[in-house]
């Protein structure tokens, strides 16, 4: 029998051992949470890439073994902000406008986030002139959540469509008319949008431009 307080060397080693290595992907988490707070608090221009070690954490050595510079930096937190839910719209609803509906409301809870805007006016204040900025915010952002919602539009029946345009045009449509604005007023004034009432919009736009399910009648 082992005495009482004995410890295995496993649990020695549990106990006692230094901590698991990080990740590289939490590690990158850590980075661009750091420097999320800083160039919110700061700018983006006046924080420096050791001060931002600092937050995170780490040394300046390691930090510029995940990213070159500082512009790296900013492209990398700018994409982590567009990880889209892998499937949104449940590829088993039974009934397609209300997954339209479910689409256009995950895409604004992402569009219209609080980290979302942070982000984005980051950018347009201070991001100007970054190569590749521009071009991940479009890829990322705005085309990816475009081809989302047309694939949700391809889902509704023709017959159901108020009028017989191309589904890129629905999409188009109904972003503009459901959170296009509110996303360019929450930009200027920097109020946040009340979600209930977006979500009471998407409902409405929705229920007026696409018939019910027409196999109930």
């Amino acid at each position: 029998m082992k005495p009482i307080g004995f410890l295995s060397q496993e649990n020695k080693m549990t106990r006692t051992g230094r901590p698991l290595a990080m990740s590289t992907e939490d590690r990158k988490n850590e980075i661009h949470n750091a420097a999320e707070q800083l160039f919110g608090d700061r700018g983006y221009e006046k924080v420096t890439m050791a001060e931002i070690a600092a937050q995170a954490g780490m040394s300046k050595k390691t930090l510029y073994v995940h990213f070159a510079d500082k512009e790296a930096l900013l492209k990398s937190l700018v994409a982590s902000s567009y990880s889209w839910p892998s499937n949104p719209l449940d590829s088993q609803l039974a009934e397609p406008v209300d997954g339209l509906k479910t689409r256009l409301k995950t895409i604004a809870d992402h569009v219209l986030s609080e980290r979302h805007l942070k982000l984005c006016r980051l950018a347009i204040g201070e991001g100007i002139g970054i190569a590749g900025l521009a071009d991940t915010f479009y890829r990322m952002g705005i085309q990816a959540s475009r081809q989302s919602l047309i694939a949700a539009v391809d889902q509704v029946e023709p017959s159901r469509r108020i009028s017989n345009l191309n589904s890129d045009i629905w999409a188009d449509m109904l972003f503009g008319a459901t959170i296009g604005k509110v996303f360019i007023d929450a930009l200027l004034t920097g109020k946040r949008p009340v979600m209930r009432h977006i979500y009471a919009g998407i409902d409405h736009v929705v229920a007026t431009l696409f018939a019910g399910d027409l196999s109930k009648n």
